[in-house]
């Protein structure tokens, strides 16, 4: 009540300047600049300077960092694009999930969302990230989860409709947890007043990889590159396996009533994969051309499969940025 009374003198005083030199055409657009640099000054706000939505930002990020994932390459950008575009209402928020196994890089092109959506990225206001195994690690406190959960989102959406709520580890996330979210993903146009359908929700598991992996091995045999490949090659085997995992997808609503509108896979890595994310690596450190030798040296320690062609890295990217420290000191 203070900081709006002081809101309210500050305006006033500036308008009665204003009228005192016969500013009175500008005025109001003056006002309405001072109030909206006050008001975020002393509450989370909510414009286009915290929420700036660059989505060439996040094209670039995903082309120059990201390997061998022209599904997330295809797909990521143009959904995020269409659901926060002007003059554009959504019928529900836009639910979007991850799978894949380790190193192939779902968090970091989560990372890559979060700073080209918010100013201030990971550290924004409107960006909640949860990790299943550190905020959910007990079966038994499932209700207890569900009650906090809901009402975050819901203290959340309320001052600002455009959120992004990232769960990490679903695959580590009791079951039952996520059925929470199926009131605020579903096609309602407000709960208790509240519309949720500006809301991003991003899924990040290993769930379904082995099926990832099992298919793109097949269609590798098959002469098919990945770069041929299409979202719909994947949606429906990872949905079914999604289902019926153990994890915090295993019988959940919102795949059962079909609420997640992207099931985005994170394909295995091939060697000229992680060749590139050795080099990147070499790159952070400074040393822009590094020698064949050194790149051999980090991949052996790699492991490969499947039997016998051993042609998918068994960890993706992981490992390599320490191992490519140990060559640049």
């Amino acid at each position: 009540m203070l900081l709006h009374s002081f809101t309210i003198f500050i305006l006033i005083f500036y308008s009665c300047i204003g009228f005192s030199f016969g500013f009175i055409h500008i005025v109001p657009g003056i006002a309405s600049y001072i109030y909206e640099g006050l008001k975020c000054s002393f509450q989370i706000c909510c414009n286009e300077n915290e929420i700036p939505a660059k989505f060439d930002v996040l094209e670039t990020s995903l082309k120059n960092n990201i390997y061998g994932q022209p599904l997330v390459q295809d797909t990521l950008s143009k959904a995020l694009k269409s659901h926060w575009k002007k003059d554009f209402k959504p019928s529900k928020a836009l639910t979007i999930s991850f799978h894949g196994g380790p190193g192939v890089g779902k968090n970091y092109v989560s990372k890559f969302i979060q700073e080209a959506l918010f100013k201030d990225g990971m550290k924004s206001p409107h960006v909640h990230n949860f990790i299943a195994r550190l905020d959910f690690p007990e079966a038994s406190q499932v209700d207890v989860y569900k009650k906090n959960l809901a009402n975050w989102i819901k203290g959340n959406v309320t001052r600002c409709p455009k959120q992004l709520f990232i769960f990490d580890e679903v695959n580590n996330m009791p079951s039952g947890v996520l059925d929470v979210l199926k009131p605020f993903m579903d096609y309602v146009d407000y709960i208790n007043g509240i519309s949720y359908k500006e809301v991003i929700f991003l899924l990040l598991s290993n769930t379904g990889y082995h099926i990832i992996n099992e298919y793109t091995y097949e269609l590798w045999k098959q002469g098919i590159k990945r770069e041929e490949l299409k979202l719909s090659h994947f949606e429906k085997i990872v949905a079914k396996g999604a289902f019926n995992e153990k994890g915090g997808f295993l019988m959940a609503d919102i795949i059962k009533r079909n609420l997640v509108d992207h099931y985005i896979p994170f394909l295995p890595l091939m060697e000229e994969h992680l060749v590139l994310c050795v080099r990147k690596e070499f790159e952070i450190r400074g040393i822009l051309n590094p020698s064949l030798e050194d790149i051999r040296k980090v991949l052996e320690f790699i492991d490969w499969g499947p039997e016998p062609n051993k042609i998918f890295s068994k960890t993706g990217c992981k490992r390599i940025s320490q191992k490519v420290g140990l060559l640049s000191i």
